[in-house]
């Protein structure tokens, strides 16, 4: 991949970029200043449950995702 494009995604209603079609949960973190405990998911449209992204978990990423993050104690309130 050219390392000239940039990946527009959407970390907490934010717009990001990123260099790379492949991150980690954590460079997704790092990138928002979401402390790394929380919980990190990519909304998925359609039926079924949200994406739950692991820390060291490495996502392919496109134009226009959305991801959002969760304090741990909050999951599956």
């Amino acid at each position: 991949m050219d390392t000239k494009t940039k990946i527009s995604i959407l970390i907490n209603h934010q717009h990001y970029e990123v260099n790379s079609e492949q991150v980690t949960g954590t460079q997704i973190k790092a990138l928002a200043g979401i402390p790394e405990a929380n919980l990190l998911f990519r909304e998925v449209h359609g039926p079924g449950d949200d994406e739950q992204i692991q820390n060291e978990t490495v996502v392919h990423v496109r134009n226009g995702d959305h991801f959002y993050d969760m304090p741990p104690g909050n999951f599956g309130c």
